[in-house]
């Protein structure tokens, strides 16, 4: 898949688990970025970006921010 592809992946993923999962507006697009980001440094060579693994990414994305 194309860098291209994934990325539109990913936004739809990010639309949905908002708008249809967590029921509230996305949030801004830095932080739309930072989570693209932490999605594609926790994918282990050659894994497939699925709508399940970018769901699973969420919980600990939140706690990265926590963090910073």
């Amino acid at each position: 898949m194309t860098k291209e592809k994934e990325r539109i992946l990913l936004d739809d993923y990010w639309a949905k688990a908002f708008a249809f999962h967590i029921g509230c507006p996305c949030p801004n697009k830095k932080v739309k970025e930072r989570f693209f980001d932490f999605v594609a440094s926790n994918r282990k060579e050659n894994q497939a970006l699925t709508e399940e693994f970018v769901f699973n990414q969420l919980p600990s994305f939140i706690n990265y921010l926590a963090e910073l």
